[in-house]
């Protein structure tokens, strides 16, 4: 790993983005716009942060590992770690969504691959941390969700959620030819108000609401989505996957996902997600149907 970490470097655009460099301006500048982005729209996409060559090897390396990729096929509430149980028919916490994509767990990505290797180049773990603005970070050593990749192809879909926490990490591999473009609704709900009109909006994919940032192959994007709803939209015709991979990393060092939730990545079924804590016997989980009249708001 030491020695295929070297070579990380020279397929980083480091001449638009001098992630390595502590003493350039430039990264002092870089790190400043990240942060600025993400305050203002929850969002940062660097473009061409990984130079064509070292791109197509990613995509070459992964594009290969597919046969092998895990099935995600279910319905999945936007609220994941929320009891969700109580609410009417027609309200956003109680709604789910297909969730269909196929995706490589930790340890089926190679020791020697080129996706593997940026996760561990440390000037990358400490341009997350300062873009960021944590005072510490590391990465994950848990054995199934530091690294992901996801695959979308035809009829494949992310649907609309939150994430758990604030700091999410990917690069962009490649695109489909037709949809699997990413949406969001940046800060549509706070901690201490969940807007669940903003949301609905979302939910019925108002053009006023959602944005869809470019992101070509090959860029890297840091994204804050606890408060903001966000989806890869369904993919259409294509005659290659979308392809993305995930970096997890926490302030603390050593994080491990917990078991239950390695679990569902490791051994996928069809079962429906209904929220953290939420009975087994809940009921009044539809599947949302989006309503195209913009301005069509629930409590």
């Amino acid at each position: 790993m030491a020695t295929h970490a070297l070579s990380v470097r020279k397929w980083v655009n480091t001449d638009r983005y001098p992630v390595d460099d502590l003493a350039n301006p430039a990264r002092d500048e870089l790190v400043a716009m990240c942060r600025e982005q993400l305050d203002a729209s929850a969002i940062c996409c660097l473009p061409d942060f990984i130079r064509p060559d070292g791109l197509a090897q990613m995509i070459k390396e992964m594009r290969a590992l597919e046969p092998v990729a895990l099935k995600n096929n279910l319905l999945r509430t936007a609220y994941s770690w929320m009891d969700n149980s109580g609410f009417p028919p027609d309200h956003p916490r109680s709604a789910v969504f297909l969730r269909r994509f196929s995706y490589l767990v930790t340890d089926q990505i190679p020791e020697d691959s080129l996706s593997r290797a940026l996760f561990f180049w440390d000037p990358l773990t400490d341009f997350v941390r300062d873009a960021l603005g944590f005072k510490t970070l590391y990465r994950s050593e848990c054995p199934t969700v530091s690294i992901q990749a996801n695959y979308m192809n035809e009829g494949d879909v992310l649907p609309w959620h939150f994430d758990t926490n604030d700091g999410v990490v990917s690069l962009l591999l490649d695109e489909a030819d037709e949809g699997g473009h990413y949406q969001m609704a940046p800060y549509v709900r706070d901690e201490d108000n969940e807007h669940y009109d903003r949301v609905t909006r979302a939910f019925n994919e108002d053009p006023d609401v959602i944005v869809e940032p470019r992101m070509p192959p090959g860029t890297f994007i840091l994204f804050k989505g606890r408060r903001s709803v966000h989806r890869v939209s369904p993919v259409g015709r294509t005659t290659k996957p979308r392809m993305i991979m995930l970096y997890s990393y926490d302030e603390k060092p050593g994080m491990v996902f917990p078991q239950k939730s390695q679990d569902r990545m490791r051994y996928p079924d069809s079962t429906p997600y209904y929220g953290h804590g939420t009975p087994a016997d809940a009921t009044g989980f539809k599947l949302w149907s989006v309503e195209k009249a913009t301005g069509s708001q629930r409590d």
